[in-house]
């Protein structure tokens, strides 16, 4: 009898303990996503309305569409909110706060929150010496990155189900030969 109550006990703290490590960690884990991912998907959604052609001057439609594109940027399976929290058009810059919500693995609600600052006409003041590296899956932005003219870009995570990484003519990705351009790669 004093055997199965020692059983059940040290069950129940393991059980404990294992849902306070998944708890602490799942919330780093949410925070170091949305902070390694906001700035790229800002990068890729100020580039995708400048590639629009679009002008400033109607604040309003320029801040839904930022809004709207970068949420579809931001990839994840939790309730995400984009706040602008100043917008400074003769400086031509603007604040966005991102706060995720999720759940734990004990059914508590969690939030994780970032903050940056965007340029909105980034080919102001920007070097010909930095590249965007985009991958795209299925049509949708997968991971974007800046890479300094002559070096090399890490070939991201692969999906289940990706073979691997083409280009817009259909060759291979070559992870080892120097950036010289703006690149986009497609799944396969």
């Amino acid at each position: 009898m004093k055997n199965i109550v020692l059983v059940i006990t040290s069950a129940i703290i393991g059980v404990l303990t294992l849902a306070i490590v998944m708890t602490v960690g799942g919330r780093e884990v949410r925070s170091m996503e949305i902070n390694s991912n906001l700035p790229a998907a800002v990068e890729q959604t100020v580039a995708n309305l400048a590639e629009s052609k679009y002008t400033i001057a109607d604040r309003n439609e320029y801040l839904a569409d930022f809004m709207e594109d970068l949420t579809a940027g931001l990839d994840t399976d939790s309730d995400i909110k984009v706040e602008i929290t100043n917008v400074d058009l003769e400086r031509k810059m603007m604040g966005v706060k991102v706060t995720e919500t999720f759940d734990h693995p004990n059914g508590r609600q969690g939030s994780v929150t970032c903050e940056r600052t965007v340029i909105l006409d980034p080919s102001e003041g920007a070097e010909d010496s930095e590249y965007k590296v985009r991958f795209y899956i299925n049509g949708h932005l997968y991971k974007a990155c800046m890479v300094m003219a002559g070096e090399t870009v890490n070939e991201p995570v692969k999906p289940d189900g990706i073979s691997g990484w083409q280009d817009e003519s259909g060759y291979l990705a070559d992870f080892s030969q120097p950036v010289t351009q703006d690149l986009i790669y497609y799944a396969y």
